[in-house]
């Protein structure tokens, strides 16, 4: 063989194995990591860091923004401004689960700086001025505002959001504006999110039993009357979510609900901690923090 036949063959044998690593290594990376189209697939949920109160975000597979509740007035500018980082310009659904404060009082902020398209509301007037300001706002935008019942259902692309609760009107419970409050079981795919607001054991005996659910967001920010050893039964999350103020003056979480949740063996994630950040593709749930709470 001449020097110049052997140099073409080496060369060619050179070729062939870089192509060949070129295409192993494609193959690796896009086995690795999800493509855009898969990662366009995902719904994406974040749970607040408001303080003591509650504020949840979806971000549907097609962009769509969901907020559920708003958190309390003293946090309203920081928690407006976490919605904007996760890059919400605009609310296509707002719901407010109830009217006490810690809930709804950052809604008034939140109206004046973000564009929302329509609105859900519990229908209980508490009466309050912060219930007030918030009607206001909504009609001053004339913003389509609605007071969904159990049995309502909304398709928002692949992602429903159906109304359990309220099922009825309830009087004389222990708070009657947290037992007339809405509970929505938001589902892609696979996967369902239990959003149950406040609602303590009065309300949930109107709709039990209660569905299963992959992620439940703890009743009463982990109050003994809201999430207890039976609910959690009925409901059987794979992860859990409580959201409130560490050292908070009403002791919330309960240690009854701690122990409760500890023995069931559910991943545990507080919001004390900071803003809890889960996935779905609608099979499986994935989460970005890395507290967990044991």
């Amino acid at each position: 063989m001449t020097n110049y036949a052997h140099q073409q063959k080496c060369t060619y044998f050179l070729k062939t194995f870089v192509l060949l690593l070129i295409s192993v290594l494609i193959l690796f990376l896009s086995i690795g990591t999800p493509s855009e189209a898969a990662k366009a697939r995902q719904l994406r949920y974040y749970a607040l860091d408001v303080g003591q109160g509650d504020c949840s975000l979806f971000v549907l597979p097609d962009g769509r923004n969901v907020v559920i509740d708003a958190g309390p007035r003293s946090n309203a500018r920081k928690t407006v401004n976490y919605l904007k980082s996760c890059g919400v310009r605009k609310i296509d659904l707002l719901i407010a689960t109830h009217p006490h404060e810690d809930h709804i009082g950052g809604m008034k902020e939140l109206l004046a700086r973000i564009p929302v398209k329509q609105i859900w509301d519990s229908g209980y007037n508490h009466g309050s001025k912060i219930q007030r300001d918030f009607y206001l706002a909504v009609k001053d935008k004339k913003i389509p505002f609605g007071r969904p019942k159990r049995g309502y259902a909304a398709k928002m692309g692949d992602v429903t959001f159906e109304v359990l609760a309220p099922a009825r009107a309830l009087k004389g419970t222990s708070s009657d504006a947290n037992n007339n409050g809405l509970i929505v079981l938001v589902t892609y795919g696979d996967v369902s999110f239990l959003m149950m607001g406040d609602a303590q054991k009065k309300e949930q005996e109107t709709v039990s039993p209660l569905p299963r659910a992959a992620v439940l967001k703890a009743a009463h920010h982990g109050a003994a009357n809201g999430t207890d050893a039976a609910l959690l039964r009925e409901v059987s999350p794979d992860i859990i979510i409580l959201s409130y103020k560490r050292g908070n003056s009403y002791g919330h979480p309960h240690k009854e609900t701690v122990s409760a949740i500890r023995k069931a063996k559910i991943l545990r994630f507080d919001t004390a901690d900071g803003p809890v950040k889960l996935r779905t593709d609608g099979k499986s749930v994935t989460f970005e923090r890395k507290r967990v709470v044991k």
